[in-house]
């Protein structure tokens, strides 16, 4: 009413709400290079969209939205939408974005299906995963996830649950929620669909599981490519420090004490006849090795 009264309308009062939205995103966001963070941010494609690095944004989503949207207020729920959709619609990184929203008789659950289309395969990707977030932070529970690739469109269906108009934080239940709706985005079922590396690197965070070679002249190339950057890019004094390190990766060793170049041999790899070969007769070329209480040592 105050802006009435100084002869404003209703176009300037749209502007000052734009603007709240405007100068909440510009705190958690900056100007970057697209082509750049395209590149940087495709090895992440399956990392999930974690709740400790992203705390401060989602409470602050969160904080904004129960502001804005009075409980099981439907016409409140679209405009709060379409203030949100007034920042990400039409950007250089997205080409539109629509929600549909349906309220059932009786106060049932409030549905609602978001459409969103990119100009960029893995900032579209991970834009998908955010919005599956920040449903889960307000309370939605993501039903179902379309996603084309080739076309960077996205459709997610969600539905309302207890959390969205909960007075108390809940913080446990969101982060349930979060995780649940996260994982209609990154899974196995469509990362076996993608690219090789995405598995190893999962694969990679189980120490239970190791590289195997197929055979010696494939381990003479790896350890070969490892050694020359080694010695052009490294120090002769850490050398058999980053040997081991290597080694460690693969999961055929654990390191007992990397200054004293001190290690045990997995279970795995001492039976396996073909992977033990190749360790012995490599670190005996390049080093001594000398063995105490079931402790390998290099020198």
């Amino acid at each position: 009413m105050v802006l009435f009264k100084k002869g404003k309308t209703l176009d300037d009062l749209e502007k000052v709400e734009d603007k709240k939205i405007k100068d909440f995103f510009d705190r958690f966001t900056f100007k970057a290079t697209i082509p750049l963070y395209e590149m940087v941010i495709e090895p992440n494609k399956y990392t999930p969209f974690t709740f400790e690095f992203n705390t401060r944004f989602l409470l602050l989503y969160l904080d904004l939205f129960k502001k804005e949207v009075k409980s099981h207020n439907f016409n409140d729920m679209g405009l709060f939408f379409e203030k949100i959709r007034s920042r990400y619609a039409k950007t250089n990184v997205s080409k539109d974005m629509r929600l549909e929203l349906s309220s059932g008789k009786d106060r049932e659950p409030v549905r609602g299906t978001l459409e969103f289309i990119g100009k960029y395969r893995n900032l579209h990707f991970e834009n998908c995963k955010f919005f599956a977030a920040v449903f889960g932070i307000l309370g939605a529970r993501v039903t179902d996830f379309i996603y084309s690739p080739d076309d960077y469109y996205c459709r997610l269906e969600a539905c309302e649950t207890d959390l969205m108009f909960n007075e108390n934080l809940a913080k446990k239940e969101r982060l349930k929620l979060i995780e649940e709706n996260i994982n209609y985005i990154i899974n196995y079922n469509r990362m076996l669909d993608d690219k090789d590396l995405y598995l190893w690197m999962k694969l990679a965070e189980d120490s239970e599981m190791f590289v195997s070679f197929k055979n010696q002249t494939v381990f003479n190339k790896w350890i070969k490519n490892i050694e020359v950057h080694l010695r052009r890019f490294g120090k002769k004094e850490e050398f058999l420090a980053k040997i081991l390190l290597f080694f460690n990766k693969l999961h055929w060793i654990r390191i007992e004490n990397i200054k004293t170049l001190s290690f045990q041999i997995e279970r795995a790899i001492e039976e396996s006849k073909e992977q033990k070969r190749y360790f012995y007769e490599y670190l005996s070329n390049i080093s001594e090795i000398s063995q105490k209480d079931g402790i390998f040592y290099l020198k």
